[in-house]
């Protein structure tokens, strides 16, 4: 009868312990960057269980683990070149949630901070989470609501409550409008369309809202195919003959634990991503369908009309798609929509900073103009206010 030695004894309690932090790892990200510490802590199994093995399996395992090495160092590679950003958000802050897929998770004030690697600043600012969970817009408290749906852009990520898009608007128009903030990080149209077709904001916006406003880039194509880290249980619509369905949530079963899989993998979003995002012809075309779908809806269902601030994005961005910036405007414009360029060339060739450094999101001069475009197109009069 053969006895393992202590060594070998020792040698599996390690190949155990390894295997079992790298699924923990897996299971609870307890650790940053923790795919990098499952490729490290599988090779080291790998290596040990070498170890103990002999002829054919000794060469397989050689195999297993110099493969298991080659993907730390891939990932290790990717996780310097990324340089994420380190960001601190009070608990509560994003939670799933029904129809629109996620969102405050009740209402209070979030802190949030962001900063680089090394510890820098990028931002650091509080939003306001109304009963209603919106991001806190000071305006009118009653009359037709002026409601902006969108993103991170409309909500304000990394500025204060004084300073998002639809404040600055309520500001510059003295308040004498009511405005609503309906704008979430990470949204997209798809948000906006779903919202509309079942009511879920009707108790929000009121009976006869006096206007949507929108705002939107070619990039959000990206969000309604579903090709964003964040994408899973948002809203999804599929093309049809002459328009789009609903067809259930992103990444769903299946789809959904793989999508993720890839997602929490350095090397892919370093170096495999952007070719899976790159936006296709029915991407851009989806996109299309999904906000004139929402303009439309709002129209028949609250006599509204929208207005659709548009973001061109360079030529390099629409290539192979079929789609120009212009396209994509004049489409928008034949669903009844009002379109305004919300680009701020002139600005941003006059050296204006726009966008926060180190971030991308605009910074509250960049709302500042673009609300001020909005009055201006719109041919919004503003009563002057006595002293």
């Amino acid at each position: 009868m053969k006895f393992i030695t202590q060594s070998a004894m020792i040698r599996i309690i390690l190949i155990i312990l390894a295997v079992g932090l790298a699924i923990r790892g897996e299971l609870h990200h307890f650790v940053t960057d923790f795919r990098l510490f499952t490729f490290c802590a599988f090779a080291l199994a790998a290596l040990l269980a070498t170890t103990l093995a002999r002829g054919r399996l000794r060469d397989i395992g050689l195999v297993v683990t110099a493969l298991l090495i080659g993907l730390s160092v891939v990932e290790a590679t990717a996780v310097y070149l990324e340089r994420r950003p380190i960001v601190t958000m009070t608990e509560g802050w994003s939670v799933a949630r029904p129809v629109l897929g996620w969102g405050p998770a009740h209402p209070g004030v979030f802190h949030a901070k962001r900063q680089m690697p090394d510890g820098s600043l990028i931002y650091e600012t509080d939003y306001t989470i109304d009963d209603d969970l919106l991001r806190h817009t000071n305006s009118a408290t009653t009359g037709p609501a002026m409601v902006f749906f969108g993103d991170s852009y409309t909500f304000g990520d990394g500025v204060h409550d004084s300073e998002t898009l639809p404040q600055q608007f309520a500001d510059l128009i003295h308040k004498q409008e009511r405005v609503l903030n309906l704008g979430f990080t990470g949204y997209g149209p798809q948000q906006f369309l779903r919202g509309v077709e079942i009511g879920f904001y009707d108790k929000i916006i009121g009976d006869k809202p006096q206007l949507f406003l929108f705002l939107t880039a070619p990039w959000h194509a990206q969000r309604t195919s579903c090709k964003v880290s964040w994408s899973p249980h948002s809203p999804h619509y599929r093309l049809t003959e002459d328009g789009v369905a609903f067809d259930g949530s992103c990444n769903q079963g299946a789809s959904l634990l793989w999508h993720e899989f890839l997602y929490n993998s350095a090397a892919y979003r370093v170096f495999i991503s952007q070719l899976i995002e790159k936006p296709s012809h029915d991407d851009v075309e989806l996109y299309i369908r999904v906000l004139s779908e929402a303009v439309r809806q709002s129209k028949a269902k609250y006599g509204v009309d929208t207005a659709i601030l548009y973001m061109r994005v360079p030529d390099a961005y629409l290539a192979g798609t079929g789609f120009t910036n212009d396209d994509i405007i004049k489409r928008f414009e034949a669903s009844g929509a009002k379109v305004i360029d919300a680009s701020l060339d002139r600005a941003r060739a006059d050296g204006l900073i726009l966008e926060i450094p180190n971030d991308g999101h605009p910074t509250p001069l960049a709302n500042r103009f673009r609300a001020g475009l909005l009055i201006e197109a719109l041919g919004i009069h503003v009563t002057e206010r006595t002293q």
